[in-house]
């Protein structure tokens, strides 16, 4: 087993040498299609796709453009021996009566496409959501690194995003040695700054795996991520503990905390530590929240530009706080793209569930965002408090992410 080879296109097993390179059945038989059909596709993201065995069949066109690039060569096809004829499949298909169809098949499925349409997609949601996956899958692994530049909240989000980055993720996204334990220990606050700045560095490459985000101005791409600067990185310390009940959140490294009153530190942080508990921690392990439900769930509430408060506590406040909200515009163009994935992801339950489990559980799920809102408010609350009477020292990356710029421009 040691020396099979592998698919060159998504590292599956080789079944040999076809057009030119070692490759899969199901990478052949899709390239073969693709060539001799003259099909075309069309990428909903970046044209950088992650393609595995796991996830091949998410997104056609970056899976083509891999077969290419790994060398699979056109010319290698010929006519006579490569036929694209009808298929037991689709003979079968064209044998049943119209009526006996199902709402997902179509008489024209059996008809090769021309060259300018794009091949139908059967499950549209479940690839939509593979790709939420392998970008969530690429953030924990940097998460786990050791990686973590010094830079401003400019660079970081102007910068080239990381996790699309394939030769920067196989040099630096391997775990890092202190991210292995042997036995627990309690949270310090020299931990909690060292978690709070490696998830507000993953958050900002994160935010760089979206196209709407990438269309923004730099303002509104400083204030979306600032919106998502608790709830976010709540969200990857719960889904990521390893299960020690559902009064502990445990790190990479082995720090925890737990119930346990922390004097040391601000009551309104206490207060969201609690919070996270019974808001986050608790519906997550009873509903099992599996992996692909959590990708999309977290960028649906990374999506979600706010509101401005403008509570007394603002009111006093405001002088020292970012000095605008997310523009109109920009609103429309993340609620868009967040609206679409609630579907695909309610499309996923359903099929996953049934329909009356999946608007229980689906439902459910929605309504933590507005506990969420209401806790990441009151936690920045807390923050500013902490900032404003120096009960915490925030790092300059962290003052930016929660403060603004000192000279900030509204553009980029």
């Amino acid at each position: 087993m040691e020396n099979e080879e592998v698919c060159l296109v998504c590292q599956d097993v080789s079944s040999g040498y076809h057009y030119g390179i070692p490759s899969c059945n199901g990478c052949k038989t899709f390239f073969r299609r693709t060539v001799m059909k003259k099909q075309r596709f069309v990428c909903q993201f970046d044209q950088n796709c992650l393609v595995d065995k796991s996830i091949r069949c998410a997104c056609k066109f970056c899976r083509f453009e891999k077969c290419l690039k790994v060398g699979m060569n056109k010319s290698a096809l010929q006519a006579s021996r490569d036929p694209i004829g009808y298929t037991k499949r689709t003979k079968r298909v064209e044998r049943r009566p119209m009526k006996e169809l199902s709402d997902t098949e179509s008489p024209s499925l059996s008809v090769s496409p021309s060259p300018e349409r794009q091949e139908p997609q059967t499950s549209g949601f479940e690839n939509y959501l593979s790709l939420l996956a392998s970008r969530e899958k690429n953030a924990n692994e940097l998460r786990l690194s050791s990686y973590l530049p010094k830079r401003s909240l400019k660079q970081a989000l102007c910068s080239k995003p990381l996790l699309n980055d394939p030769i920067f993720m196989s040099k630096h996204a391997t775990v890092s040695p202190r991210h292995n334990y042997t036995e627990l220990r309690f949270i310090t606050q020299d931990d909690y700054h060292y978690w709070h700045e490696r998830d507000w560095f993953v958050l900002t490459e994160y935010a760089k795996t979206f196209k709407v985000f990438n269309s923004l101005s730099y303002h509104d791409k400083a204030e979306l991520v600032r919106h998502a600067a608790i709830v976010i990185p709540v969200l990857n310390q719960v889904y990521n503990s390893p299960d020690h009940g559902l009064d502990t959140v445990v790190f990479p490294d082995g720090t925890y905390y737990d119930r346990t009153h922390e004097p040391t530190r601000p009551a309104g942080l206490n207060r969201k530590k609690y919070q996270v508990l019974d808001l986050v921690l608790k519906p997550f392990r009873e509903m099992e929240i599996n992996f692909n439900e959590f990708s999309s769930f977290k960028a649906i509430t990374f999506l979600n530009p706010g509101n401005s408060d403008f509570s007394a506590f603002h009111l006093f406040f405001w002088p020292f706080l970012s000095d605008a909200d997310v523009s109109l515009d920009a609103k429309k163009a993340i609620n868009d793209e967040r609206v679409l994935i609630t579907k695909q992801l309610y499309g996923y339950m359903l099929k996953k569930d049934g329909l009356e489990k999946a608007i229980l559980r689906f439902s459910r799920l929605i309504l933590m965002g507005t506990s969420m809102s209401k806790m990441a408010c009151e936690s920045k609350e807390a923050v500013w408090i902490a900032d404003f009477f120096e009960n915490i020292g925030f790092t300059s990356f962290a003052k930016e992410l929660f403060f603004g710029e000192p000279n900030s421009c509204a553009t980029f």
